[in-house]
């Protein structure tokens, strides 16, 4: 006999707060603009209020372009991210950057993804410079890096060499108290692997790669 799991369904408060982050709208500026009263609107995102009269929903809904259907979660909405999802603003940092990262001021250039696993505050991205972490990172593959997480064995990070003006990208070694780091292409063979100083800095590790293809 099959055991079968049932799919939560997401509460009114959880969707609602998804729509208000995806429009970038707080809760007090969508009372002004439906004409609803800011602490009823207030206790329905909090979910204070579970069942809302629909003289309350349909306001909510109709501003969002959904049903009441949508917004109470018994229908799904295509376009908004699940609840696992968050979107974000990522900053895009060059190499320099990224080495005095986050005590960086007047980031012009951001990224606004979809990161569909935890990744901490301070996550940035950065395209990969050269060809040395080819075939699974060519060069301007774009790596978003999260400096709050833990570097693990085998795993991909972005580390500033005492002796090296620039951080590089590189996959992590660990072999007891000792780490290597060593590049993936073939052509940087007479890199080979390198053992990491106390003066070396980790700066982050790697949480997701994207790669845009382009004629």
């Amino acid at each position: 006999m099959l055991n079968s799991m049932a799919i939560e369904k997401p509460t009114i408060s959880d969707i609602l707060q998804r729509l208000l982050q995806e429009k970038g709208i707080q809760v007090t500026e969508l009372a002004r603009r439906i004409n609803l009263n800011q602490p009823t609107l207030q206790r329905i995102v909090s979910g204070v209020y579970q069942r809302p009269r629909l003289t309350s929903l349909k306001p909510i809904a109709d501003f969002f372009g959904i049903t009441i259907e949508q917004l109470t979660g018994a229908e799904s909405i295509s376009w908004l991210p699940s609840k696992s999802e968050t979107i974000r603003r990522i900053p895009i940092l060059s190499p320099t950057e990224a080495n005095h990262w986050p005590n960086v001021q007047g980031e012009s250039q951001f990224l606004r993804t979809v990161i569909d696993i935890e990744a901490g505050k301070q996550t940035y991205a950065i395209k990969m410079p050269d060809s040395s972490m080819e075939p699974l990172f060519p060069k301007n593959t774009l790596l978003i890096i999260d400096p709050d997480k833990v570097p693990k064995d085998r795993g991909y990070v972005v580390v500033k060499p005492s002796n090296y003006i620039e951080p590089i990208f590189r996959q992590l070694l660990i072999d007891g108290k000792d780490r290597y780091i060593k590049p993936l292409s073939p052509d940087f063979e007479r890199f080979k692997m390198v053992l990491l100083d106390p003066e070396d800095t980790i700066l982050g590790t790697l949480v997701q790669a994207r790669l845009d293809y382009k004629d």
